[in-house]
């Protein structure tokens, strides 16, 4: 992100940070993260910042100091869901302004009995230049697919959470049932050697393709590819949902997370139970034989993403949001004001329970 960032010419200080009782050692080192406060503490005044933005969870720890320290309003921005343990350690029902990409993140907060004036929902967006500058690339070329493949495309890390297996093994479905589908596969993870093996015991060899990390994501999309899966098994928002709807390809993904926010059954894409290979497969035959739906769905996909998930809507909500903060001095963090006590005394009320059910928080 940094390397991103500075070619942009925009100055980047990076500093790793300790975290106060986390999952991993160490879990108590006071002395890093106040040495780090009083860092953000100097941060702050040489630049004469007005308003903290974090954009994720863990920084707020410490950031809360900082903030309550200089009276300013801090925003909490998150891209995931985030464990009890965390949402109490890390102060997150402690700042001004909490941001959420899908509804399903808020939902967690709401359930904490968290003010529900601070929650608000801002949606993920595209840069939609980014695929119009691209040029595209035949990927049936790249991969020696012929014009009649049912071509399959999916990207991601290759982690459980992701269910590439889960696709795999809907592709095998599906072929079984006389549908000439063809997956690729980008990106890298941990997973990998495990669904190469997955690959190999189905005699999907010639079947599924593991392109690696690919940074040229854009392109892929643009290559002929037929339908966009996702086999995730969690997922808060799935931006490459989105950018796939961006490029009229209609969507094949299960019903969990944020996914339906983004995904509309039967009109953008067809949603389908989580975990459920064999659901996969009988959508994926469904589009194949009805060529007609999959334009309709990728067509209504792309008029959706224009409409919610471009980047401009998304800065525009975000620079709203910053100048009705700095308006109103009351939203600046102190040490006496943006306590959440409900918020703090329900979650730590259920964190104990789990404790003592033996459930992990």
């Amino acid at each position: 992100m940094a390397e991103a960032v500075n070619k942009l010419k925009i100055e980047v200080i990076c500093q790793p940070f300790p975290l106060l009782f986390g999952w991993h050692a160490p879990v108590f080192d006071f002395i890093s993260f106040f040495k780090l406060v009083k860092h953000g503490i100097k941060l702050v005044e040489r630049y004469n910042i007005k308003l903290i933005h974090s954009n994720s969870g863990a920084p707020c720890q410490w950031l809360n100091i900082v903030a309550r320290h200089r009276k300013l309003p801090l925003v909490a921005h998150l891209h995931c869901r985030y464990p009890l343990r965390d949402r109490i350690t890390f102060g997150l029902h402690h700042v001004s302004q909490l941001f959420t990409v899908s509804n399903c993140v808020a939902q967690q907060f709401i359930n904490d009995c968290s003010d529900r004036q601070k929650i608000s929902v801002v949606l993920n967006g595209i840069d939609k230049a980014r695929f119009s500058q691209d040029k595209t690339l035949d990927l049936r070329q790249e991969l020696g697919l012929a014009s009649t493949d049912f071509l399959l495309f999916t990207a991601g890390s290759l982690i459980h959470r992701k269910g590439m297996d889960l696709l795999i093994s809907a592709v095998a479905i599906a072929r079984k049932n006389g549908i000439p589908a063809k997956l690729v596969i980008a990106g890298d993870g941990p997973c990998k050697a495990q669904l190469i093996e997955q690959i190999n015991q189905a005699g999907l060899c010639h079947q599924v393709f593991l392109l690696g990390e690919r940074n040229d994501i854009a392109q892929l999309l643009q290559g002929g590819i037929d339908v966009f899966l996702s086999g995730a098994r969690e997922e808060v928002f799935g931006l490459v949902l989105a950018e796939a709807g961006l490029n009229k390809l209609p969507v094949i993904a299960p019903a969990v997370g944020g996914i339906p926010e983004v995904i509309q059954n039967k009109r953008t894409g067809l949603l389908v139970p989580p975990q459920d290979p064999l659901q996969i497969a009988q959508a994926i035959e469904w589009l194949y034989r009805d060529p007609e739906l999959s334009h309709q769905l990728g067509l209504a996909a792309k008029e959706r993403v224009e409409q919610r998930f471009l980047i401009e809507q998304n800065v525009a909500v975000i620079e709203q949001h910053y100048l009705s903060l700095l308006q109103d001095q009351h939203n600046a963090l102190t040490w006496s004001s943006h306590w959440d006590p409900k918020a703090l005394i329900k979650s730590c009320g259920v964190f104990l329970f789990n404790i003592i059910i033996g459930q992990r928080g």
